[in-house]
């Protein structure tokens, strides 16, 4: 369960906002995962509740928020989401298509309390 330890690096990612901005609180944590991104979002809910404990966002309220794949298409130039993990523009049926965003897993804000 590789979730377990993207939990972790989201924990010293706040941890150390948290420092940077001299905040005694952490209320809220937003993170993005990508449908491309092979992270389970369950998993790593799961993950986020072990890796939070004992840290200054331990109450915290960690909402994860799933994405579309989007490809970008050399032949036409337009940018369209993936269906079904085909690797296929949605406008003109391409195969000549790249990943332009939907294959990652970030922090996307941090709601502090000073």
């Amino acid at each position: 369960m590789h979730e377990l330890s993207l939990a972790m690096s989201v924990r010293e990612i706040v941890e150390d906002a948290a420092k940077q901005n001299g905040a005694k609180k952490v209320n809220e944590v937003n993170i993005i995962v990508g449908e491309f991104s092979s992270v389970s979002s369950d998993a790593l809910e799961f993950a986020m509740d072990v890796a939070k404990k004992g840290s200054v966002f331990e109450e915290a309220k960690i909402n994860i928020k799933t994405t579309k794949t989007i490809l970008l298409c050399s032949q036409c130039n337009q940018e369209t989401a993936m269906k079904d993990y085909i690797f296929k523009c949605g406008a003109c049926e391409s195969a000549s298509v790249k990943i332009v965003s939907g294959d990652r897993m970030y922090v996307d804000s941090i709601d502090i309390e000073n």
